[in-house]
C-alpha cells in the first residue's frame, strides 16, 4: 500500500465518530470535478536535461551524506503519521497536535489529504518514474526499503510526503497565522527529507509541493473548509503552549 494512501485510511480509523462521516470520506472537494495532477504538473525531467543532472547531483549528494544529521532526521520523520511526525509537527504549531486533543485540526487533516491522495496516485501511475535507490542501487533510509519491500513505496513523481506536508503546512498557517514561518519551515523540510532519504528526487518534491498547492487552493474557497479553519484557530488559542528542543 502507498504510503501517503495508508495516511488516509490511518487518518480515517483515528477520526472521532462526531467529524461527519461523508466529509471525512470524500474531503472538502467532495462531488466536485477532481484535479488532474497530470495535467497540472509539468512531467518528469527528461534524461540528460539539466533538472536530471540536477536530480542525481542531490540523490549523490545524499548518498554522501548517509548515517549524518540529515539522514537521521529523515529517517524520524519517514512515516506519516507516527508519533515523530506529529512532534515535528506540533513544536511548529506550538501545541500538541492530536486527535484527542485538536479534533478539528484531525478532521481538517482528513479532508484535505482525501483530496489530494487521488491526484497524487492518478500522476504516480501516469508517470512510473522509479526512486533514485531503485536507479543507483544505493541506500535509503525508510525501513521497507533496509528490508527489501521498497517496492512498496511505488512511484517516486510526485512526492507524497512532500505534497502532503506542504499541504497540511499551508492549512495550519491558516489556523496559526502568528506561526506561519515556522510552519511552513515545517512542511518544506519534510519534503526536503525525502531527498535527504534518497526516496525521492528533488524534482519529486518541487511537484509534490506544486501539487499540495493546487489542492490547497481549491480547499481553502470551501465555505466548510473556511469554517473548519475558525475553529481549528480556537482549538489552538485553548490549547497549553509546549516547549520542544530548539534545532
Amino acid at each position: 500500500m502507498r504510503p501517503v494512501l495508508a495516511l488516509a485510511l490511518v487518518l480515517l480509523a483515528a477520526a472521532p465518530a462526531n467529524l461527519g462521516t461523508a466529509q471525512a470520506r470524500g474531503g472538502y472537494l467532495a462531488g466536485q470535478p477532481p484535479i488532474d495532477a497530470v495535467r497540472l504538473l509539468p512531467p518528469p525531467p527528461a534524461p540528460g536535461s539539466s533538472q536530471d543532472a540536477f536530480d542525481r547531483a542531490t540523490a549523490a549528494a545524499a548518498r554522501a551524506g548517509v548515517d549524518g544529521p540529515a539522514w537521521k532526521a529523515a529517517i524520524r520523520e519517514a512515516n506519516i503519521p507516527d508519533a515523530n511526525f506529529m512532534q515535528g509537527l506540533s513544536c511548529a504549531v506550538g501545541v500538541q497536535v492530536s486527535a484527542e486533543k485538536t479534533p478539528t485540526i484531525q478532521k481538517l487533516f482528513m479532508s484535505v489529504t482525501s483530496d489530494f491522495v487521488g491526484p497524487m496516485e492518478q500522476a504516480k501511475s501516469a508517470w512510473k518514474r522509479p526512486r533514485p535507490f531503485s536507479v543507483d542501487g544505493g541506500p535509503a533510509c525508510d525501513p521497507r526499503v533496509a528490508a527489501g519491500q521498497g517496492e512498496k513505496l511505488g512511484y517516486a513523481y510526485p512526492s507524497g510526503h512532500a505534497g502532503i506536508g506542504w499541504l497540511l503546512a499551508l492549512v495550519l498557517s491558516d489556523a496559526a497565522p502568528a506561526r506561519a514561518d515556522a510552519i511552513r519551515a515545517w512542511g518544506a523540510e519534510v519534503g526536503q527529507h525525502r531527498v535527504d532519504c534518497r526516496v525521492h528526487w528533488a524534482s519529486d518534491v518541487a511537484a509534490g509541493r506544486m501539487l499540495g498547492l493546487a489542492v490547497y487552493t481549491r480547499v481553502s474557497a470551501s465555505p466548510a473548509y473556511q469554517a473548519d479553519i475558525k475553529a481549528a484557530a480556537a482549538e489552538i488559542a485553548k490549547a497549553a503552549p509546549i516547549s520542544c528542543p530548539a534545532g
